[in-house]
């Protein structure tokens, strides 16, 4: 079990880490400049991760561990009526999706990805982990629904929220506004698994 301080000292390192590839992207992502950022020494940082790979496989569980909270958390609120728990995480994700640190964390990390292996192998369990447990947060809100069902919502909004942060991450202003994608992507999977009762909010043009 680690102490509060080597908990403390993990949390500030990953913290840097993210900041580090968002300002300075994959080329300038180096543990020295991280380490720096985290204000620790380049020895206590190689202490708790040995090498550059390493850091950024830790950062990646770290990003599986905070996305999987927040899908719990709003997956499983008491807050959201029956039936509208899909409809509130296409809201939220598709939104967090386009967030600045959302774009370029997953713009650096999938340039990483091209050129390590390792990286790569770690981007794609990240997302078969998480759609995994969307899919079951789902199935457990709705055990009637078809098993298949929900994992092809689950696989198709994944598909929309990441292409979501290629075409609209750093161009808003196209022929079909981001407010517009969220409600047809609603609909769309309303289409796809109607059990799922989704709640399809009214355009906002109109009356």
């Amino acid at each position: 079990m680690l102490s509060k301080t080597t908990e403390k000292t993990l949390k500030r390192i990953l913290q840097a880490a993210r900041g580090v590839l968002i300002e300075y992207g994959y080329a300038g992502f180096t543990t020295r400049r991280v380490a720096e950022v985290a204000a620790i020494s380049p020895g206590n940082l190689s202490y708790h991760f040995a090498t550059k790979r390493e850091l950024l496989q830790a950062l990646i569980a770290q990003l599986v561990a905070d996305y999987a909270a927040q899908f719990r958390a709003i997956l499983s609120s008491a807050e959201i009526p029956a039936g509208q728990e899909l409809q509130h995480l296409v809201q939220w994700l598709l939104t967090d999706a386009l967030t600045e640190e959302g774009v370029n964390t997953f713009r650096e990390l999938w340039a990483m990805s091209l050129h390590d292996t390792y990286i790569r192998h770690a981007i794609d369990d990240l997302y078969d982990t998480l759609m995994e447990i969307v899919a079951e947060l789902l199935q457990r809100a709705h055990p009637n629904v078809d098993a298949d069902a929900i994992r092809e919502v689950v696989q198709c909004l994944a598909l929309i929220s990441e292409g979501s942060i290629v075409l609209y991450g750093t161009r808003r202003e196209r022929a079909v506004s981001f407010e517009r994608i969220i409600e047809l992507t609603t609909s769309l999977l309303e289409r796809i698994a109607p059990e799922l009762q989704i709640t399809v909010p009214p355009r906002a043009d109109r009356s």
